[in-house]
């Protein structure tokens, strides 16, 4: 879950969710926002992410999915937990329009799904081997 707000336009702030995977550094991802700028007949706007984490400093860039536009740049820090990244954002072929981001992750749910994971794979059951026919 997160919020990000700009800096150089008295908007208010937009709260967004977001799922990330981060693979050995590697960040790829969607969010999904409520449509606060776009006049497309959409209530929520959905963009994919994709780039890199080199210990606490991640960057990546978003870019939206039902539209042209251009290439918004995030650079942010991780906590030491791996539960909060805070930034800057700014549009790639616009850098003075930017802001800042916070993007906290929902531990409950993580939680939930890591044991959920582990009753899935708790029981595996017995592999049977048929004898064979003997005519």
């Amino acid at each position: 879950m997160g919020r990000y707000s700009y800096v150089t336009q008295a908007l208010p702030p937009v709260a967004f969710n977001a799922v990330l995977s981060d693979q050995d550094g590697a960040i790829s991802g969607e969010t999904m926002e409520p449509n606060t700028f776009k006049s497309l007949d959409l209530d929520t706007l959905i963009a994919g992410i994709i780039g890199v984490r080199e210990g606490n400093i991640v960057r990546w860039s978003k870019n939206y999915s039902d539209f042209d536009s251009s290439r918004i740049e995030y650079d942010g820090t991780v906590n030491s937990t791996f539960t909060r990244v805070e930034g800057r954002w700014s549009f790639s072929d616009a850098p003075w329009d930017h802001g800042t981001f916070v993007l906290i992750r929902d531990t409950i749910a993580v939680s939930r799904e890591i044991k959920r994971s582990k009753r899935a794979n708790a029981y595996l059951p017995p592999v049977w081997e048929r004898p064979e026919n003997k005519d």
